[in-house]
Parts: structure tokens; sequence; C-alpha cells
């Protein structure tokens, strides 16, 4: 028998990747309860630990609440580390606390007397492996400075999907472990459509599921969390869609997702009006969207299809499969230490009990309940480009970041933007300029129409009251909001037919610094001009 530890254990990614691979997982510890009572049920001959890691102060209590195994494995929290937390600069204090404290159990255990510790890993997104150094005193980890230091031997950026995993995703792996040679490319990568096809849809039950990446196969009365209803309301994935599709300064992406290709990374947080989320078309339906199930999410996660998820909710069954280690990866870093001990292993049998939750038995769709629109803060900066006009680098915005918000002063300017990032052009051009330019254009009459409709003192009188419909406060006075107007002026200019129709300018080369001459669409002129006309009336 080779035994693992399994320190940050949340759901049992990682140990489920070391128990496929035929090693005996005997501890695990995590200080969340739910993920615990999933690892509990998933492996019930391992000794589980909910508590805070920290709380662990002497070595006799690491030997106390710690067996000696032949194998540590860990994955630290990352959201201090990732760089979707605030952009990748988040306190990193707490987060090198934890991994620290990992290492500190490791040494000890390592340099003890009659030590079986052998190998040891951690994981972790790649933005930690700056903050993990390749030698640690014993001193500086809280133990006796006359042991010997910690190196830190491997430390490798692994991608799961070079390893079985449907899932793209990149981790850091350091430790005293064998590097897992690739098995999959480009050429054999397990695709999100394997995965889908094998579960089947939520709305019709196959009669029998086999599992695609492990050998198993269940019937649908036994497989939990994926005969339900995730429609997504139009509220939610309407955003999604702008996000991924029409963003300002970042480029595009799917939407919705394509099937024929790795999943993008799941996140931990079950959000779908996000970049990151994952959309799916909803199957028999024209123009509705819906989320993953949870089996779906655990299955591109890596996670045989018996695998139980404790939580009560979906949000918590998400969070978990989220947080988790790719099954995949764990699995080759077991397999790289077998082969390298020379050693073979049978997988031990298991009985899962069902979780006391199945999402199966959901009366309701699950994201149906009426969505209610919280008012935001007065000072709530507003900057948005005309939906769907982004067009050789170019793109027409509205925005109030000039604004006095304390002492409820707002202006509201029109800007055309060229390029993102350090060498992004900002350049405001009045009517008076523009319309020399437009006055002899076909459309000229059809958008000036449009102006006395809608972009007038009836629709937009009142700086203060623009701010309010930004902000989601209710108001008596009929007014258009910022994103109500940017919609209607798109949804105009699409109806003109301008996909080819262009004009040179030789004022707007020299503003947006072009140095040969550029021809410009008049979707984006248009664009500025009835963008300008709107900031007119608010002045």
């Amino acid at each position: 028998m080779v035994t693992v530890a399994d320190f940050f254990c949340g759901a049992g990614g990682f140990s489920e990747g070391f128990h496929q691979s035929g090693f005996d997982v005997v501890f695990a510890l995590d200080n969340w309860k739910l993920a615990t009572e999933t690892h509990d049920i998933n492996h019930p001959t391992c000794k589980s630990i909910t508590m805070d890691i920290l709380k662990i102060k002497t070595i006799e209590e690491i030997d106390n609440i710690i067996p000696d195994t032949d194998i540590i494995v860990g994955s630290p929290p990352c959201v201090s580390f990732s760089n979707s937390n605030k952009s990748g600069k988040a306190d990193k204090t707490l987060g090198v606390e934890l991994i620290e404290q990992f290492l500190k159990i490791i040494l000890h255990k390592k340099t003890k007397p009659n030590s079986k510790l052998k190998y040891w890993i951690m994981e972790n997104v790649p933005n930690s492996l700056k903050y993990v150094k390749d030698v640690y005193s014993a001193e500086e980890l809280g133990l006796d400075k006359n042991l010997p230091n910690l190196e830190v031997n491997n430390k490798e950026v692994l991608i799961a999907s070079n390893y079985g995993s449907p899932q793209g995703r990149r981790r850091a792996i350091c430790g005293d472990y064998i590097l897992p040679e690739i098995t999959h490319n480009e050429n054999n990568f397990v695709h999100i459509d394997v995965i889908l096809n094998a579960l089947g849809t939520p709305s019709n039950k196959k009669t029998l599921i086999q599992d695609p990446c492990w050998e198993l196969s269940l019937t649908s009365e036994d497989l939990t969390d994926h005969y339900y209803d995730t429609e997504l309301p139009k509220e939610i994935y309407s955003k999604a869609r702008k996000l991924k599709v029409d963003h300002g300064y970042m480029g595009k992406m799917d939407f919705p997702d394509r099937t024929n290709r790795l999943c993008r990374t799941i996140m931990a947080t079950e959000s779908y009006c996000s970049r990151e989320s994952i959309i799916f078309p909803k199957e028999n339906t024209n123009d509705k969207y819906r989320a993953p199930t949870i089996r779906e999410l655990s299955c591109l996660m890596g996670f045989p299809i018996d695998y139980q998820f404790e939580g009560g909710s979906s949000t918590n069954k998400h969070k978990q499969i989220g947080n988790a280690v790719c099954v995949h990866l764990s699995k080759a870093l077991a397999d790289a230490i077998k082969k390298d001990m020379d050693i073979e292993l049978n997988k031990n049998e298991r009985q899962i009990v069902k979780c006391k939750t199945n999402l199966n038995e959901l009366k309701e769709p699950l994201f149906m309940k009426k969505i209610s629109i919280k008012p935001r803060k007065m000072n709530s900066k507003f900057h948005s480009h005309v939906p769907e006009m982004k067009i050789n680098q170019l793109r027409v915005e509205l925005d109030n970041v000039e604004s006095d918000f304390d002492n409820v002063q707002f202006l509201w300017k029109s800007s055309l933007h060229k390029g993102s990032g350090k060498n992004a052009i900002k350049i405001n051009l009045t009517n008076d300029k523009l319309e020399p330019l437009l006055k002899k254009h076909k459309s000229f009459k059809e958008i000036n129409k449009f102006v006395k409709e809608h972009i007038n003192k009836k629709n937009i009188n009142n700086s203060l009251i623009f701010q309010q419909k930004n902000c989601n406060v209710e108001v008596k006075e009929k007014h258009y909001s910022p994103t109500e107007i940017l919609e209607l002026i798109s949804e105009r200019i699409k109806k003109l037919n301008l996909d080819d129709e262009y004009v040179e300018n030789v004022d707007l080369d020299n503003l947006l610094n072009y140095k040969k001459p550029n021809t410009y669409s008049y979707k984006i002129l248009y664009s500025l001009y009835l963008v300008n006309k709107v900031a007119d009336l608010l002045e």
C-alpha cells in the first residue's frame, strides 16, 4: 500500500487522480465542511478533517493530526494569486502564509526520524510561481534552524489538456515529483462535445451512460445532477454575450461556446453574465441558451460520472468543482510517480452513496427566479461604446468619467476611440466638423429623422436623470438611459446597410495618428454624430 495525504483537498480532485492510479488516499484536510463532506462520500476509507491548517502550530500537533504518508499533495487556495482577482493585484499575504504552512508540514515530515515521505506536490495558478522560492530554510518555516533546507526541486507550468483533460487549464506544479509525459496534443485532445455526447442532453434521458473518461457506466436513474433545466434568462445571457462578443477593448470570444474545442477554465463562481462563463445553446430551441449542468462541469473537470457533490445547492457544488484540481492532471502525476517507484497498483473498489441533494429533483428551472435589478451608487461610472460598432479598431463611446460625483454634477461626453491599452487614442470631434462629411451621404436624412424621433429634449434632457437611469434608480420622468439610447443608435445604424461604405478624411488621419490615408466606415461616423447629439442635450 502506497499512501497519500491531501491538503486543501476540497471536493477531492487531487485525491481522485491518485485513487484512479491505485494509490491509497488515507488523509485529507480542508477548512470548508461542505467540501470535506463531498470528499468523505467519494473516499469513504480516507480520514478527513475540517479545520484551518494555520491552527496547526507545533510539530507535535502536526504528528498528532497528520499521519505519515509516502506522498503529500496539496492545492492551497489560489484566489490570492489568480489574475482574475483584481487583475492579479490582490493581497498575497494569506496565500503566501498558507503555502509556507504547507511547506512547513512537508519539511517536518521529510526530516523526522524514519521518515517515509518520498514525494510531494503543490498545485496552484501559474502566477503563484512568483511567490514560491527555490529554497526555504527550516527557520523561516517555523522549524528548528538546525534542520536542512527544503528545496523545491521542480517548478513547472503544466496544461491539463496535455494529459487527457477536456479543459485547457494551466497550473503551476511545484515540489519533489516526477514530470509526467505528455499524452495528448491537438491531434487527440478531448473536446467538450465528447463529454456532452456521452452524457446526453439534460432534457432527454439515455438508457445507459458510458463515462467519457473512465471505465464506468451508469443508468440514467443513477446519474445525479444532470436532468434539470439550466436555461438562462435573457437578462443574464445578454450581458455575457456583450462582454464576450462586443467588449469595448478586449478581444472577441465565442458566444455560445463552441463544443468542438477544449473547455475554457471552469471558474469557482457560478456566474453566467461574465466573459469567463461557459454557455451552451439550449437543445431543441431557437435563440435560447443554458448553463452546463453540474454533471457536465464535473466531467469537464475529469471526475467520474458516479462522483457525488454535497452542498445543498448548485452554487456550492459549482464552487467545489471550480476549485478542484483536474483529475486527469492529478492521475498523470500519480502515474509518473508509480512508474518511478517501479510498482504496480490496483485501484481499490469503493461504494459511493448518492448525495443528499440531487439537482435532478428540481421542479423549476434553476435560473428562472425573478431577477431584481438593484440600484447602484450614484457615483457609478459609465463608459460604453455603441453596441456592435467596433470597426477597424475604432469605436464611439459615451461616458461620464469626468463628472464631479461628490457634488452631483454629471458631465456626459462622446468620444472616438482607436485601439486599446497603452497605445490607445481618444479624440473628441464635434458635429460642426462631422457634418460636411455626412451631409451629402444618402442616409443623412434618415439619421436626422431618427434624431427628431429619439434624440430630443422630450427623451433626453437632464444629466442627473440620465445618471439615475444609469444607476437603476427609479424615476417618474420619461427619459432614456445611457444603455437604451446606445442600443437604439446601434439598431438604427444597422438598418441602413452601410457595411461597405467608407470615406477618406485627412483631419481624422491626423487626429488618430494614421501615417497613411485611412478610410472610415459611415457606421462609425454616424455613431459619433448621434452620440454627439446625445451629449449636447445633456450639457
